[in-house]
């Protein structure tokens, strides 16, 4: 049996290549040309669409809070962001993007779909949407949320 023989160890290996050819060069340029990382960049792309509590944005990332709490930090202090405190209760807080932070989006999308596109060029929209699902079902879910 050769190593690469396993389906698991070539998934594995598969991802581990994408990801240094496409997510590692992304993340190069988006620090360069936007001023954020690719970590960063995920993260504004939920908040553009919708304001999100940090407990919530960290379920939606799949990052521990506490992680997801340094990030915001650290877009808030580029001022990409805004913590908004509930008047009623100082304990919810709401993040939202802040128009640097669409701005930074939108330039970063750009990057983004610059990096990809030679990846995706041989692939049909049909053929990209159905890849995109087959590696979202193998995300797992956190117990108690619904598949």
């Amino acid at each position: 049996m050769t190593p690469l023989s396993s389906p698991s160890l070539q998934l594995l290996t598969a991802l581990w290549n994408l990801w240094q050819s496409l997510a590692a060069d992304g993340d190069t340029r988006l620090r360069v040309e936007c001023g954020v990382d690719l970590k960063g960049f995920i993260a504004l792309g939920y908040l553009q669409a919708r304001p999100y509590q940090p407990a919530e944005l960290a379920a939606a990332l799949q990052m521990p809070r506490y992680e997801v709490s340094r990030l915001l930090g650290t877009l808030e202090n580029s001022g990409l962001i805004s913590r908004v405190r509930d008047g009623r209760d100082g304990r919810q807080v709401t993040v939202n993007l802040t128009q640097d932070g669409q701005h930074t989006w939108d330039r970063g999308l750009i990057t983004v779909e610059d990096v990809t596109a030679p990846a995706l060029a041989g692939l049909d929209r049909a053929t990209l949407d159905h890849l995109i699902h087959t590696l979202t079902k193998l995300i797992p879910v956190p117990d108690g949320e619904p598949t």
